[in-house]
């Protein structure tokens, strides 16, 4: 196979060399943020012309900017969020899997995001679509966010920047998807404890079984509107079931 436009072998043979260690390292990870934060330390080291960068993340009522390289990132990702419109956006939400700006001084697509980015010494951007599963038929593919690299002049970014960016936001979707599926489990799990324990210790006090403790929790979780888990670890702490 021939080396992608503007490689040699050689510099083909070292991006490999990269990505693969980047991908030993994500999946050393435990922790979301550890994993986006290193996403983005990669992203400004290896991607020609990117001097910052920064992943915006969608929730199911906000967006944020959980990882960057720079206070300059969540300033500028800061104006893209409350106007509503920029190349972060137009790659996670509109579902662009690239988006390459070269001049947000001359581009007309984000007029008002593109006068506040310019304010602040941002010029270029790059955006790449972090998705981490296939949609349905007939639907988007699920998006959680947007890789983002950010440079002061104009024109800094070509297709080498688009080429490794793209392969380090795969990377990025996967390592992600698979950090929340892993810190998501160990939540549970905790919880699950939690709640054995507390059943154990209204088990004994009152020499019930583990259905009738089960009820107490759920009983005094909703006359006291916290959620069960948090019932429990104060029961399991304190020795107390609070009902009021």
């Amino acid at each position: 196979m021939a080396p992608a436009a503007g490689k040699g072998v050689n510099g083909v043979t070292q991006e490999a060399d990269l990505l693969a260690r980047l991908a030993r390292d994500l999946a050393g990870e435990r922790d979301l943020d550890g994993v986006l934060r290193r996403v983005v330390e990669a992203s400004a080291a290896q991607i020609d012309g990117a001097e910052n960068a920064g992943i915006t993340i969608l929730s199911q009522k906000s967006v944020s900017t959980p990882a960057a390289t720079s206070d300059l990132v969540r300033e500028v990702d800061k104006h893209q969020y409350a106007t509503g419109e920029g190349p972060c956006l137009s790659a996670a939400i509109d579902h662009q899997p690239v988006v390459r700006v070269d001049d947000l001084g001359t581009d007309p697509r984000w007029p008002r995001f593109a006068t506040a980015a310019t304010a602040l010494g941002v010029r270029s951007m790059l955006s790449f679509q972090l998705y981490t599963a296939p949609g349905g038929a007939g639907t988007a593919d699920v998006t959680m966010g947007a890789l983002n690299v950010y440079a002061a002049g104009p024109a800094a970014f070509g297709d080498d920047s688009v080429h490794t960016g793209t392969l380090l936001a795969a990377h990025a979707a996967v390592a992600a998807a698979g950090a929340a599926t892993s810190s998501n489990l160990r939540l549970a799990l905790q919880s699950r404890d939690t709640i054995g324990q507390a059943k154990g210790i209204l088990m004994e006090r009152y020499k019930i079984t583990a259905e009738q403790a089960f009820d107490l929790l759920i009983a005094a979780s909703t006359r006291t509107n916290r959620k069960l888990k948090d019932v429990a670890a104060d029961l399991a702490t304190t020795g107390a079931l609070r009902v009021d």
